[in-house]
Protein backbone atom coordinates (compact mmCIF):
# COMPACT_ATOMS: atom_id res chain seq x y z
CA UNK A 1 0.00 0.00 0.00
CA UNK A 2 1.56 3.27 -0.90
CA UNK A 3 2.41 5.82 1.75
CA UNK A 4 5.08 8.54 2.24
CA UNK A 5 8.10 5.69 3.30
CA UNK A 6 6.96 3.80 -0.23
CA UNK A 7 6.86 7.11 -2.10
CA UNK A 8 10.22 8.50 -0.71
CA UNK A 9 12.03 4.92 -1.12
CA UNK A 10 10.97 4.42 -5.08
CA UNK A 11 10.97 8.45 -5.93
CA UNK A 12 14.20 9.13 -4.58
CA UNK A 13 17.00 7.24 -6.84
CA UNK A 14 15.50 9.15 -9.65
CA UNK A 15 16.38 12.39 -9.32
CA UNK A 16 19.76 11.54 -8.25
CA UNK A 17 21.77 10.07 -10.79
CA UNK A 18 25.06 9.59 -9.45
CA UNK A 19 23.57 7.27 -6.23
CA UNK A 20 21.45 5.66 -9.03
CA UNK A 21 24.74 4.65 -10.64
CA UNK A 22 26.25 3.31 -7.61
CA UNK A 23 22.91 1.31 -6.76
CA UNK A 24 22.72 -0.01 -10.73
CA UNK A 25 26.68 -1.43 -9.90
CA UNK A 26 25.10 -3.50 -6.97
CA UNK A 27 23.13 -5.32 -9.99
CA UNK A 28 26.29 -5.72 -12.33
CA UNK A 29 24.57 -4.50 -15.10
CA UNK A 30 27.75 -2.76 -16.53
CA UNK A 31 26.23 0.30 -16.62
CA UNK A 32 29.05 2.71 -16.85
CA UNK A 33 29.00 5.98 -14.44
CA UNK A 34 27.61 9.16 -15.93
CA UNK A 35 23.74 7.98 -16.96
CA UNK A 36 21.09 10.44 -17.99
CA UNK A 37 17.79 10.25 -16.63
CA UNK A 38 14.39 11.12 -17.97
CA UNK A 39 11.43 10.43 -16.27
CA UNK A 40 8.06 9.06 -17.92
CA UNK A 41 4.34 8.61 -17.20
CA UNK A 42 3.90 5.77 -14.73
CA UNK A 43 0.14 5.08 -15.77
CA UNK A 44 0.13 1.87 -17.39
CA UNK A 45 -3.84 1.59 -17.54
CA UNK A 46 -4.99 0.33 -20.78
CA UNK A 47 -7.34 2.30 -23.01
CA UNK A 48 -10.38 2.63 -22.31
CA UNK A 49 -9.47 2.61 -18.42
CA UNK A 50 -11.71 0.25 -17.05
CA UNK A 51 -9.49 0.82 -14.36
CA UNK A 52 -6.03 2.25 -13.10
CA UNK A 53 -2.53 0.64 -12.93
CA UNK A 54 0.33 2.79 -11.80
CA UNK A 55 3.99 2.00 -11.58
CA UNK A 56 5.87 3.29 -8.78
CA UNK A 57 8.80 5.05 -11.02
CA UNK A 58 9.59 4.67 -14.47
CA UNK A 59 12.96 6.19 -16.09
CA UNK A 60 14.56 6.38 -19.64
CA UNK A 61 18.03 5.73 -18.92
CA UNK A 62 21.12 6.76 -21.50
CA UNK A 63 24.54 5.95 -20.92
CA UNK A 64 27.10 8.43 -20.98
CA UNK A 65 28.03 7.35 -24.69
CA UNK A 66 24.00 7.54 -26.01
CA UNK A 67 23.99 4.02 -26.66
CA UNK A 68 21.65 1.06 -25.89
CA UNK A 69 18.61 3.38 -23.77
CA UNK A 70 16.68 1.09 -21.65
CA UNK A 71 13.89 1.54 -19.24
CA UNK A 72 14.31 1.05 -15.68
CA UNK A 73 10.96 0.38 -13.81
CA UNK A 74 11.63 1.22 -10.15
CA UNK A 75 9.34 -0.90 -7.76
CA UNK A 76 9.21 0.04 -3.92
CA UNK A 77 8.04 -3.26 -1.35
CA UNK A 78 7.81 -3.10 1.92
CA UNK A 79 6.14 -6.03 2.49
CA UNK A 80 5.00 -9.26 0.22
CA UNK A 81 2.08 -8.44 -2.26
CA UNK A 82 1.07 -11.33 -4.15
CA UNK A 83 -1.08 -9.37 -6.92
CA UNK A 84 2.67 -8.10 -7.64
CA UNK A 85 3.69 -11.43 -8.93
CA UNK A 86 0.94 -10.25 -11.63
CA UNK A 87 1.70 -6.75 -11.83
CA UNK A 88 5.05 -6.56 -12.48
CA UNK A 89 4.73 -8.81 -15.71
CA UNK A 90 2.08 -6.59 -16.93
CA UNK A 91 4.26 -3.40 -16.62
CA UNK A 92 7.26 -4.83 -18.59
CA UNK A 93 5.10 -5.70 -21.29
CA UNK A 94 3.41 -2.45 -21.49
CA UNK A 95 6.57 -0.55 -21.08
CA UNK A 96 8.29 -2.81 -23.96
CA UNK A 97 5.28 -2.20 -26.29
CA UNK A 98 5.30 1.27 -25.74
CA UNK A 99 9.08 2.70 -26.07
CA UNK A 100 10.35 0.00 -27.58
CA UNK A 101 13.26 -0.68 -25.67
CA UNK A 102 14.55 -2.92 -23.16
CA UNK A 103 13.13 -2.79 -20.16
CA UNK A 104 15.00 -3.15 -16.47
CA UNK A 105 12.94 -4.07 -13.69
CA UNK A 106 14.42 -2.98 -10.09
CA UNK A 107 12.77 -3.99 -6.89
CA UNK A 108 13.50 -2.25 -3.49
CA UNK A 109 13.39 -4.13 -0.43
CA UNK A 110 13.85 -3.29 3.47
CA UNK A 111 13.72 -6.81 4.81
CA UNK A 112 15.34 -9.77 3.46
CA UNK A 113 12.12 -11.87 3.41
CA UNK A 114 10.34 -9.71 0.84
CA UNK A 115 13.67 -9.45 -1.07
CA UNK A 116 13.71 -13.38 -1.52
CA UNK A 117 10.26 -13.42 -2.73
CA UNK A 118 10.28 -10.57 -5.01
CA UNK A 119 13.69 -12.11 -6.79
CA UNK A 120 11.79 -15.68 -7.69
CA UNK A 121 11.31 -16.02 -11.36
CA UNK A 122 7.61 -15.02 -12.45
CA UNK A 123 6.34 -17.46 -15.17
CA UNK A 124 3.01 -18.13 -16.59
CA UNK A 125 2.50 -20.75 -19.50
CA UNK A 126 1.49 -24.28 -20.13
CA UNK A 127 3.77 -27.55 -20.01
CA UNK A 128 6.89 -24.79 -20.70
CA UNK A 129 6.89 -21.32 -19.41
CA UNK A 130 5.24 -18.87 -22.54
CA UNK A 131 6.88 -15.65 -20.41
CA UNK A 132 9.57 -15.49 -17.72
CA UNK A 133 10.00 -12.19 -15.07
CA UNK A 134 12.96 -12.33 -13.63
CA UNK A 135 13.14 -9.19 -11.32
CA UNK A 136 16.35 -7.53 -10.15
CA UNK A 137 16.23 -6.92 -6.34
CA UNK A 138 18.36 -5.17 -3.77
CA UNK A 139 17.63 -5.42 -0.72
CA UNK A 140 19.60 -5.89 2.87
CA UNK A 141 21.56 -9.01 1.41
CA UNK A 142 23.17 -6.88 -1.32
CA UNK A 143 22.90 -3.27 -0.46
CA UNK A 144 26.21 -2.12 1.39
CA UNK A 145 25.13 -0.75 5.28
CA UNK A 146 27.31 2.78 6.29
CA UNK A 147 29.31 1.76 9.48
CA UNK A 148 31.63 4.98 8.40
CA UNK A 149 31.13 8.63 8.99
CA UNK A 150 34.02 9.12 6.09
CA UNK A 151 31.88 6.67 3.88
CA UNK A 152 28.81 8.01 4.29
CA UNK A 153 30.08 11.70 3.70
CA UNK A 154 31.57 10.71 0.31
CA UNK A 155 28.12 10.34 -0.89
CA UNK A 156 25.21 11.50 1.16
CA UNK A 157 22.39 10.40 -1.15
CA UNK A 158 23.74 6.98 -1.38
CA UNK A 159 24.25 7.01 1.96
CA UNK A 160 20.55 8.08 2.22
CA UNK A 161 19.37 4.64 0.07
CA UNK A 162 21.28 2.34 1.98
CA UNK A 163 19.80 3.66 5.24
CA UNK A 164 16.15 2.76 4.30
CA UNK A 165 17.11 -0.88 2.45
CA UNK A 166 18.16 -1.41 6.46
CA UNK A 167 15.44 0.58 8.22
CA UNK A 168 14.66 -2.91 9.77
CA UNK A 169 18.62 -3.79 11.05
CA UNK A 170 18.01 -4.50 14.48
CA UNK A 171 20.97 -1.42 14.85
CA UNK A 172 19.37 1.15 13.00
CA UNK A 173 20.05 3.26 16.11
CA UNK A 174 23.72 2.51 15.20
CA UNK A 175 23.29 3.58 11.15
CA UNK A 176 21.31 6.56 12.04
CA UNK A 177 24.12 7.83 13.89
CA UNK A 178 26.37 7.12 11.28
CA UNK A 179 24.45 8.91 8.38
CA UNK A 180 23.37 11.68 10.52
CA UNK A 181 27.24 12.72 11.76
CA UNK A 182 27.71 12.61 7.91
CA UNK A 183 25.02 14.56 6.84
CA UNK A 184 26.10 16.99 9.56
CA UNK A 185 29.27 17.85 8.06
CA UNK A 186 27.71 18.95 4.75
CA UNK A 187 28.16 23.13 4.57
CA UNK A 188 25.01 23.17 2.34
CA UNK A 189 23.12 23.86 5.20
CA UNK A 190 19.11 24.05 3.03
CA UNK A 191 20.68 21.13 1.05
CA UNK A 192 21.50 18.89 4.42
CA UNK A 193 18.20 19.91 5.81
CA UNK A 194 16.10 19.30 3.04
CA UNK A 195 17.57 15.55 2.73
CA UNK A 196 17.50 15.16 6.72
CA UNK A 197 13.51 15.56 6.07
CA UNK A 198 13.58 13.21 2.96
CA UNK A 199 15.36 10.50 5.31
CA UNK A 200 12.96 10.55 8.11
CA UNK A 201 10.08 10.27 5.44
CA UNK A 202 11.62 7.02 3.62
CA UNK A 203 11.44 5.75 7.53
CA UNK A 204 8.63 3.72 7.72
CA UNK A 205 9.25 2.38 11.19
CA UNK A 206 8.11 5.04 14.15
CA UNK A 207 10.99 3.78 16.40
CA UNK A 208 13.81 5.05 13.86
CA UNK A 209 12.03 8.37 12.98
CA UNK A 210 11.58 9.14 16.60
CA UNK A 211 15.96 8.18 16.93
CA UNK A 212 16.38 9.89 13.76
CA UNK A 213 14.48 13.50 15.40
CA UNK A 214 16.11 13.14 18.50
CA UNK A 215 19.73 13.06 16.36
CA UNK A 216 18.74 15.76 13.84
CA UNK A 217 17.81 17.97 17.46
CA UNK A 218 21.27 17.68 18.66
CA UNK A 219 23.14 17.73 15.39
CA UNK A 220 21.57 20.65 13.95
CA UNK A 221 19.05 22.72 16.11
CA UNK A 222 20.66 25.30 18.45
CA UNK A 223 19.99 25.32 22.25
CA UNK A 224 16.39 26.02 23.28
CA UNK A 225 15.83 28.84 25.08
CA UNK A 226 18.38 31.17 23.13
CA UNK A 227 16.85 34.11 21.06
CA UNK A 228 18.34 32.33 17.45
CA UNK A 229 17.27 28.78 18.66
CA UNK A 230 14.51 29.46 19.66
CA UNK A 231 13.54 31.38 16.29
CA UNK A 232 14.50 28.70 14.06
CA UNK A 233 12.65 26.18 15.83
CA UNK A 234 9.44 27.88 15.58
CA UNK A 235 10.39 28.74 11.83
CA UNK A 236 10.87 25.16 11.33
CA UNK A 237 7.45 24.39 13.34
CA UNK A 238 5.78 26.84 10.43
CA UNK A 239 7.91 25.66 7.62
CA UNK A 240 6.73 21.99 8.58
CA UNK A 241 2.50 22.82 8.72
CA UNK A 242 3.34 25.12 5.52
CA UNK A 243 4.86 21.72 3.88
CA UNK A 244 1.96 19.58 5.23
CA UNK A 245 -0.60 21.82 3.94
CA UNK A 246 0.92 22.21 0.42
CA UNK A 247 1.02 18.20 0.55
CA UNK A 248 -2.23 18.03 1.22
CA UNK A 249 -3.60 20.23 -1.31
CA UNK A 250 -0.98 18.55 -4.04
CA UNK A 251 -2.60 15.34 -3.36
CA UNK A 252 -6.25 16.96 -3.49
CA UNK A 253 -5.30 18.18 -7.06
CA UNK A 254 -3.75 15.02 -8.35
CA UNK A 255 -6.65 12.85 -6.93
CA UNK A 256 -9.05 15.44 -8.63
CA UNK A 257 -7.43 15.78 -12.02
CA UNK A 258 -7.59 11.82 -12.05
CA UNK A 259 -11.11 12.40 -11.02
CA UNK A 260 -11.81 13.97 -14.06
CA UNK A 261 -10.32 11.91 -16.34
CA UNK A 262 -11.63 8.94 -15.56
CA UNK A 263 -15.24 10.59 -15.55
CA UNK A 264 -14.61 12.00 -19.33
CA UNK A 265 -14.00 15.43 -19.45
CA UNK A 266 -12.89 17.30 -21.51
CA UNK A 267 -9.59 18.19 -19.89
CA UNK A 268 -8.33 21.31 -22.06
CA UNK A 269 -5.45 23.52 -20.80
CA UNK A 270 -7.45 26.06 -19.10
CA UNK A 271 -9.60 23.48 -17.24
CA UNK A 272 -6.14 21.30 -16.19
CA UNK A 273 -4.83 25.27 -15.07
CA UNK A 274 -7.50 26.00 -13.12
CA UNK A 275 -6.88 22.59 -11.10
CA UNK A 276 -3.28 22.83 -11.02
CA UNK A 277 -3.43 27.00 -9.23
CA UNK A 278 -5.90 26.41 -7.09
CA UNK A 279 -4.54 25.82 -3.40
CA UNK A 280 -7.97 26.44 -1.60
CA UNK A 281 -8.08 23.26 -0.35
CA UNK A 282 -12.17 23.60 0.54
CA UNK A 283 -12.89 24.48 -2.77
CA UNK A 284 -10.62 21.92 -4.04
CA UNK A 285 -12.81 19.57 -1.75
CA UNK A 286 -15.64 21.20 -2.99
CA UNK A 287 -14.52 20.22 -6.86
CA UNK A 288 -14.08 16.96 -6.44
CA UNK A 289 -16.97 16.44 -4.21
CA UNK A 290 -19.34 17.65 -7.79
CA UNK A 291 -16.95 15.93 -10.01
CA UNK A 292 -18.33 12.64 -8.54
CA UNK A 293 -21.46 13.15 -10.49
CA UNK A 294 -21.50 16.14 -12.30
CA UNK A 295 -22.14 15.88 -16.15
CA UNK A 296 -20.39 19.19 -17.39
CA UNK A 297 -17.36 20.97 -15.94
CA UNK A 298 -19.97 24.19 -15.93
CA UNK A 299 -21.37 22.09 -12.64
CA UNK A 300 -17.79 21.45 -11.13
CA UNK A 301 -16.30 24.58 -11.17
CA UNK A 302 -20.16 26.33 -10.98
CA UNK A 303 -19.85 29.50 -8.01
CA UNK A 304 -20.44 27.66 -4.74
CA UNK A 305 -24.03 28.58 -3.13
CA UNK A 306 -26.02 28.62 -0.06
CA UNK A 307 -26.36 25.28 -0.46
CA UNK A 308 -22.87 23.68 -1.04
CA UNK A 309 -20.74 22.32 1.70
CA UNK A 310 -18.32 25.68 1.75
CA UNK A 311 -20.06 29.21 1.56
CA UNK A 312 -18.58 31.60 -1.43
CA UNK A 313 -15.36 32.72 -0.80
CA UNK A 314 -14.29 36.00 -0.34
CA UNK A 315 -11.27 35.81 -2.11
CA UNK A 316 -11.15 36.88 -5.49
CA UNK A 317 -11.43 34.95 -8.36
CA UNK A 318 -7.56 34.76 -9.06
CA UNK A 319 -6.69 33.69 -5.13
CA UNK A 320 -9.05 30.66 -5.25
CA UNK A 321 -8.86 29.65 -9.06
CA UNK A 322 -12.72 29.63 -8.98
CA UNK A 323 -14.05 31.61 -12.48
CA UNK A 324 -15.69 34.65 -11.98
CA UNK A 325 -19.55 35.39 -13.77
CA UNK A 326 -17.58 37.31 -16.37
CA UNK A 327 -15.04 34.19 -17.32
CA UNK A 328 -15.86 31.07 -19.28
CA UNK A 329 -15.74 27.66 -18.68
CA UNK A 330 -14.51 24.88 -20.18
CA UNK A 331 -16.90 22.81 -22.50
CA UNK A 332 -19.45 20.03 -21.35
CA UNK A 333 -17.89 16.74 -21.42
CA UNK A 334 -20.88 14.98 -23.69
CA UNK A 335 -19.46 14.81 -27.41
Amino acid sequence: MPNVSHDTLHGFLPGRPKALNRALDLLGLGIPPGVATEPLPTDASGAPKMFTRHMDSVLRVVRPDGRDPFILLVEAQTGVETKKETSWPYYIAYLRDRYKLEVVLLVLCVDTATAAWAARPLSTGVGRPTQVTLPHVLGPCNVPRMRQVQEAAADLDFAAFCLWIHSNDPDIEGILTVVGEALAQDADREARDDLAGLIEDGLGSRHAREIWRNLMKTLFTPRQGTIVGDARLAGQEEGREEGREEGRVAGKVEQLLRLMERRGFPMTEEARQRVTTCTDMPVLDLWFDRAIDATTLDEVFATPSATDRIPAPAQSPEQTGIPSHSQGVPGSSTD
